[in-house]
């Protein structure tokens, strides 16, 4: 019996502390400033995007990207799933040896794509 005594103690010991654990709620992007889409997503979309004749109105592409709700839609956008939003990814997975956009076109910076990836995660919002 003296054996399992520290046996059944750390089992109960790692259970309670395990249990209370997955009590505590992380709301993520609380604390951070919210992410405009006119004036910050637009206008990274507009100078890398659209710009480069790719997805503006004299468009490369099969679609455009002009609008908010172009974004949304074929930007295949998944409101607080950054990850889970196409637009995401094509900045940041390379396809075929590259992102979004293209060469010769440099790819978004780190704050931009972090500025995409918050706005994203706030909601997506027409704001």
């Amino acid at each position: 019996m003296m054996n399992k005594l520290p046996s059944i103690f750390y089992f109960l010991f790692g259970t309670i502390t395990f249990f209370t654990a997955c009590q505590q709620e992380v709301s993520p992007a609380t604390d951070l400033p919210d992410v405009s889409f006119n004036q910050t997503v637009m206008p990274i979309i507009t100078s890398n995007c659209t710009a480069s004749g790719c997805h503006g109105s004299e468009r490369t592409e099969n679609f455009t990207l002009l609008s908010y709700d172009d974004v949304i839609n074929h930007g295949g956008v998944s409101a607080a799933d950054a990850r889970g939003s196409k637009m995401y990814r094509v900045i940041t997975t390379p396809v075929s040896g590259s992102v979004m956009p293209p060469p010769p076109n440099q790819p978004l910076t780190d704050e931009q794509t972090a500025q995409v990836y918050l706005w994203i995660l706030q909601g997506a919002k027409n704001n």
